[in-house]
């Protein structure tokens, strides 16, 4: 169904999250999709018969999994000008956010976490130490 995306890139971007949320002992691995393997989950686990950038899926005790969809941050990285591994980070830290509680349904809910979101970005992109513990060049 989907090729694991589990190296210590991904992890220290979950762990970063995680720690920010102060919210230990998780979980959760990454799969990167295509958009039409996303459309394939989404349509089948959510019934929304679409691509979609990120999902989430919790199993209860601190345990899941966060499918992206490598096409969609591939697009919009161009779109918005920014390195592709920017936008995978957006949407790996957005997804550890849904696991951990938040909604993006309602408007306030979007923007609280939309905000929280571009919050961590910033501070994996601040260097450390003269030096960027989570590059996100291409």
């Amino acid at each position: 169904m989907a090729l694991k995306f589990d190296n210590a890139w991904a992890q220290k971007i979950i762990a970063a999250t995680l720690r920010a949320e102060k919210a230990g002992g998780w979980s959760i691995g990454v799969n990167l999709v295509n958009d039409r393997q996303i459309r394939a989950i989404n349509k089948r686990y959510l019934n929304h018969d679409y691509a979609t950038d990120v999902i989430a899926f919790g199993y209860g005790d601190k345990l899941g999994d966060i499918v992206v969809s490598k096409d969609t941050a591939r697009r919009m990285a161009g779109e918005l000008k920014i390195a592709y591994k920017e936008e995978l980070a957006r949407y790996i830290v957005h997804g550890t956010l849904h696991l951990l509680g938040y909604d993006d349904r309602k408007e306030s809910d979007r923007k609280r976490m939309h905000e929280r979101q571009e919050r961590f970005l910033g501070r994996l992109r601040r260097p450390r130490n003269d030096r960027m513990p989570f590059e996100m060049t291409q």
